[in-house]
């Protein structure tokens, strides 16, 4: 299974209509920052809050086939408070916050919550602790469920890397993380967040699993793969892969033929649809507004938390890599209306032309994953 970042309205208009014509779910995953509670302001994408959100794709979701899955909730994961440095919330304060959160998700029909409390290990948590955090959370979700009401939950605490994690340390959090839930009488997870050498940074994806030769003293893919799947099934959980972006083809066809049960793409979308925007402008010879644009983005400096360490990422590349947190700024609405009119204007819609790049770059993905069945 798929899951979507819904970078855009673009990209979650062309994630429901897939599903459709596939006739098969795709989920779509907004972190807190994208999308989150109206108690919160809501996220960066269509300044969207989540009720707000549920609605626009229960409303385009004509066969039932878009799964509303929550990415990344837990403490620290919204937006940063701009009255105060990022992080500086109190745990408990920071715990309050998402159970707010986790309780618009459920009674907005999300059918799939991450509980990711990873950030705590960056303030001086231990894994132990974490895994508290993730059961005191689902814990919480529980009790906010109506009666009847059925919501799955995906785990995974640990952050993608260049390589897969060594299959001790997996079996050591998963076991953890099961018995603690099974000892409370809360439900298993569905799914297991596990490295699987994805990582994404800049427009690429730097891990191990799409590269011919693996990074140096991991496990290859082709060998660490199966033996986490046995571990993921041993517990009875499914895999999750994140960071899927920029693969190649053959690598996504292989993720068939290993038995990952789903994968997460995002960012990758985002950029797609920032490049389209910049070829648009730059053939309608809006030069001012294209300027205007790319400005914005760089004092932003949304872009920084994707850099490698000494990237020589040009300008350019920078706002195409976080060209999409500003789609829904006030200035690039107008830049986008301007970029209308003149597309109009030379007999073509530019917002279709957005639309289908965006849906051709998910639906590369779908097709290499099964749906649509031989035609994949």
């Amino acid at each position: 299974m798929l899951g979507v970042g819904p970078m855009s309205r673009t990209s979650t208009l062309a994630a429901i209509r897939l599903a459709n014509r596939y006739r098969a779910p795709v989920a779509l995953i907004p972190s807190r920052r994208q999308v989150d509670a109206r108690a919160f302001g809501g996220g960066y994408v269509e300044n969207w809050s989540t009720d707000e959100f549920s609605a626009f794709v229960r409303k385009h979701d004509e066969g039932g086939y878009a799964l509303l899955s929550r990415d990344h909730s837990g403490p620290w994961q919204s937006q940063p408070d701009p009255t105060c440095a990022e992080g500086s919330m109190s745990l408990p304060n920071a715990m309050a916050e998402v159970k707010v959160s986790l309780s618009d998700d459920i009674a907005a029909g999300f059918d799939l919550l991450h509980i990711d409390p990873s950030p705590a290990l960056s303030r001086g948590f231990s894994e132990d602790d974490v895994d508290d955090i993730a059961v005191e959370l689902i814990e919480h979700c529980v009790a906010s469920m109506p009666v009847g009401r059925h919501v799955a939950f995906e785990v995974g605490t640990d952050e993608q890397d260049l390589a897969p994690d060594s299959l001790v340390a997996t079996s050591l959090r998963m076991t953890r993380i099961t018995n603690k839930l099974e000892g409370r009488g809360l439900p298993q997870p569905l799914f297991y967040v596990a490295q699987t050498g994805t990582k994404v940074a800049e427009t690429r994806n730097i891990g191990s699993f799409d590269q011919p030769l693996t990074v140096s003293g991991s496990i290859p893919s082709t060998v660490h793969l199966p033996a986490i799947l046995e571990l993921c099934g041993s517990h009875g959980l499914l895999l999750k892969e994140h960071n899927a972006d920029y693969l190649s083809d053959n690598a996504l066809r292989w993720h068939r033929k290993f038995g990952i049960h789903a994968a997460n793409v995002a960012p990758e979308f985002g950029v797609v649809e920032t490049q389209e925007l910049l070829d648009c402008l730059a053939e309608l010879d809006l030069t001012s507004e294209r300027q205007r644009f790319c400005d914005l983005v760089l004092s932003g400096r949304r872009w920084e938390k994707w850099l490698i360490h000494g990237s020589d990422a040009s300008e350019l590349e920078r706002v195409r890599i976080a060209g999409h947190y500003h789609f829904s700024d006030p200035e690039v609405i107008e830049i986008r209306a301007a970029a209308s009119g003149a597309a109009e204007a030379k007999g073509y819609s530019l917002e279709d032309r957005v639309y289908n790049r965006v849906e051709s770059a998910i639906d590369r993905y779908l097709r290499a994953f099964g749906y649509g069945g031989p035609r994949a």
